[in-house]
Parts: structure tokens; sequence; C-alpha cells
């Protein structure tokens, strides 16, 4: 009999894995045709790229969740994979805010010549990337429950 949890497993990599292979298509598109080089179209970009990168992140959690959990958990790993985690999971919302951010300038201040540039535009997505990095900083900064767990179990392990 089919274990449940592997029905699972296969169609949550799968779906990511789609959804991978749709937005490389997208974006893929986005880059090389030279008629999409608009600045709408590259906070897209940024939004296809955030969403692959936080795709890659579960596929690869998700899997080792399952199959090495003891390689996944460790004392040394803790704090950048909650990490990775928190990035992970704030990094669409921040890119729709982002977005919202500049169509919002754009269509309020409309005669601002700032907001009709590429350094705008850079501007945008590199303070979202910042953010995203800044409010995840605690995770880096504080030992988690996870992280006391797991070296007070290594401590105790190697004790013996």
């Amino acid at each position: 009999m089919v274990n449940i949890s592997y029905i699972f497993l296969i169609l949550e990599v799968s779906v990511l894995a789609f959804d991978i292979f749709f937005i490389f298509i997208y974006a893929t598109t986005i880059v090389f045709v030279r008629r999409f080089h608009n600045q709408n179209n590259m906070f897209i970009l940024n939004i296809c790229c955030t969403i692959m990168a936080s795709s890659i992140y579960f596929i690869i959690y998700i899997a080792m969740s399952y199959f090495d959990y003891a390689r996944l958990i460790t004392a040394q790993s803790c704090a950048i994979l909650y990490y990775a985690y928190s990035i992970a999971g704030i990094g669409i919302p921040f890119t729709f805010v982002t977005f919202t951010v500049h169509r919002f300038c754009s269509i309020v201040w409309h005669t601002k010549p700032l907001f009709k540039t590429k350094k705008w535009v850079m501007i945008c997505i590199a303070s979202q990337w910042i953010g995203e990095g800044i409010i995840s900083l605690p995770f880096v900064l504080r030992p988690g429950p996870v992280s006391i767990l797991i070296s007070r179990e290594f401590i105790t392990l190697s004790s013996y």
C-alpha cells in the first residue's frame, strides 16, 4: 500500500516544478524580447525571480524534510535555514508591495522625471531585497528554540 504522505510529497514537488517551468518561460520572454523591456515588466521579472527562488527553496526544504531530516535540521544550519525560510516566505508579498509603491508614485507624481527612469526601478527593487534581508535578520542574530534544542541534544549525545 502506498503511503499518503509520499503522494502529497510528489504532488507538492510537481506543482512547484511546474511553477518554476512556466515562470522560467515567462521570464525568458521578458528578458529576450526587446519590446517587453519597460518598467512594469522589470517589476514582473522581479516577481518571477522571487517566485522561482521561493519555489526552489521549498522544493529542497520539502524533499529534505521527508527524506533526510537529520541533515536538514542541524545545529550549524538552523539559523541559515530559518533565515532562508523567512526570505522565501516574505519575498513574494514584498515584490507586490514594491510594484504597488512604484505604480502609486508613477501615477500620483506623473510629472516628476525620477519616477520614469530606470534608476527608480533599481531603487525600488534594491530596497525591496534589502528590506527582506533586514527583516529576516533576527533569525540569524538570536538562537531560536530549535537551535537551542538541537545543540542540547548534540551536547547530550556527544557526551556518551
